[in-house]
């Protein structure tokens, strides 16, 4: 349990981080959208990329907290990671292509 309390903990933190990364970036984007066409139209896939991370650190998150504590119901959010993860993936990378 020791590894899978470390690996939820990695990516609770790596989400975590890269949310508020490209959340700072959603940021500027949202206080120069009229500065140019390109800014307008990058804002919303910025936007996803960040929900993609936070949800990324809210399941990771919240898996860490069961595993700490033993709770039974961290397997179900074990469950949800793994099957997020490569949903994620897609997602963030089909955003970063349109780009």
């Amino acid at each position: 349990m020791k590894t899978l309390l470390w690996i939820d903990a990695v990516l609770a933190a790596v989400g975590g981080v890269m949310a508020i990364s490209v959340g700072f970036v959603a940021l500027v984007f949202g206080i120069f959208i009229d500065s140019s066409p390109v800014t307008r139209s990058g804002l919303s896939g910025v936007l996803v990329i960040t929900a993609c991370f936070s949800l990324l650190f809210v399941l990771a998150a919240a898996a860490t907290l069961g595993v700490k504590r033993a709770r039974g119901w961290h397997w179900l959010l074990q469950a949800a990671i793994v099957i997020s993860l490569p949903l994620m993936w897609w997602v963030v990378t089909a955003q970063l292509r349109s780009a």
